[in-house]
């Protein structure tokens, strides 16, 4: 194929195949925030991103086919700050071509004073719009103060938000008088919903039932949030008990906040409720009892365990256990860890990840016990061993997305357990 042809004018015309753009432009569009901590809501992160994504859009002038991918790619996340005027312009965008948008983030922290802004009802109707025309919408994701999006002063018809394609909602902040509100946006999603993240809430409307059973969720996670088991239960129950959504739930993901009662609550009845655990196959806890939870999940693939402790997991893990991540002080005395792995409980085992506290020296140190043991067993029964370290997280995670995301969140608890208001 040749690469280019000589215009009338004499100069060089490169012609790129077709199926090559979508890479190129992959390659040199912004990436959205994810998984935002704190900090990030501050520093307000997201204007550097809608930044980018605007030096980005001068890719759609260079002809009609790098115009049609670029628009693919630019729709495809949206940033919406709150009360941000900019939405008009998007609603207006999203009428002609909302089918190419996926996700939507949204930020409910007070712009800046230099902003325009819409007064919140305008906003939310304007957000209503958007919803409506993104029929392909997959994920949303809502920062700060549900009040905000949800709260009972919105007209009726507005912040109904019907996400009748959404399959995986992400709610991070706090919920104040709009539990209802947020319950009935919820169970509005919920026949659709695969995953449902809550991260943050000090407070959960546990109190109100879900409309609508979530009996396609397959994925739930609960990041610094109270935890009450039986509003968990009552979640996954629904209002119809025959169609529970523990049926069909495969992760579970608990990482109380450290305003938790102490003791740490007991989470057995909701890995028994409706046979939870025996379908699990990805389960990580924090700051909970580890032996009574493994005892009751005894088909896991992945189990995440980086809470310091000196319990003895290791006879309860499961035969069919592939990944493992836990402390490093698990690991200590490291005869107990090294009769594991070459025993016949860990022959399906391939990958164990070591998360370890501050020091990142010991993620090399294969001259000091009780690394050096833990090494070898690792290479003679084949199984990759990878070192977890805080501020380090990319390094030899390939394949570890999930873990050093959780990972990640688990390192910044004393600030996760702070209110976004």
């Amino acid at each position: 194929m040749s690469l280019g042809t000589h215009n009338r004018h004499g100069s060089l015309t490169v012609h790129i195949p077709p199926e090559l753009v979508p890479s190129i432009l992959q390659h040199l569009s912004p990436t959205p925030p994810s998984l935002l901590p704190r900090p990030k809501f501050i520093d307000r992160s997201w204007q550097q991103y809608r930044h980018d994504l605007r030096a980005f859009i001068q890719f759609a002038l260079v002809c009609r086919t790098w115009c049609t991918f670029t628009r693919e790619i630019m729709l495809h996340t949206l940033i919406v700050p709150w009360r941000d005027e900019s939405i008009l312009q998007l609603c207006s965008i999203l009428r002609k071509f909302g089918s190419h948008s996926r996700i939507m983030i949204i930020f409910t922290m007070d712009a800046g004073d230099s902003a325009r802004l819409l007064n919140r009802n305008n906003f939310c109707a304007a957000l209503d719009g958007c919803f409506s025309s993104m029929p392909q919408i997959a994920k949303v994701e809502i920062y700060g103060a549900m009040d905000k999006i949800f709260g009972h002063s919105l007209p009726t018809k507005v912040g109904r938000f019907d996400f009748l394609s959404l399959r995986s909602l992400k709610l991070v902040g706090s919920v104040g008088r709009s539990g209802k509100s947020l319950i009935h946006a919820l169970g509005r999603a919920a026949p659709f919903l695969e995953t449902l993240e809550i991260m943050y809430f000090e407070t959960w409307p546990f109190d109100h039932s879900l409309p609508t059973s979530l009996g396609k969720l397959r994925s739930l996670i609960l990041h610094c949030t109270y935890l009450s088991v039986p509003g968990v239960i009552d979640l996954l129950r629904g209002p119809d008990e025959d169609a529970s959504s523990a049926q069909v739930l495969q992760k579970l993901v608990i990482i109380p906040s450290r305003l938790q009662s102490i003791p740490p609550p007991d989470i057995t009845p909701l890995l028994t409720f409706d046979s939870t655990g025996e379908r699990l196959r990805f389960l990580m806890i924090h700051m909970l009892d580890p032996c009574r939870s493994l005892e009751c999940c005894p088909a896991l693939e992945t189990f995440i365990y980086v809470s310091p402790t000196t319990s003895n997991i290791f006879p309860f893990l499961p035969r069919t256990l592939r990944r493992l991540a836990i402390s490093a002080m698990l690991l200590s005395p490291s005869d107990r860890f090294v009769a594991y792995i070459s025993s016949e409980n860990a022959r399906n085992l391939l990958h164990l990840a070591v998360a370890l506290k501050d020091d990142a020296d010991l993620a090399f140190a294969t001259t000091s016990e009780p690394f050096v043991s833990v090494t070898e067993a690792c290479k003679d029964a084949g199984v990759s061993l990878t070192w977890m370290v805080p501020g380090m997280l990319g390094l030899g995670l390939e394949g570890w997305d999930d873990v050093a995301e959780l990972f990640q969140t688990v390192q910044s608890l004393p600030r996760g357990r702070l209110k976004i208001v």
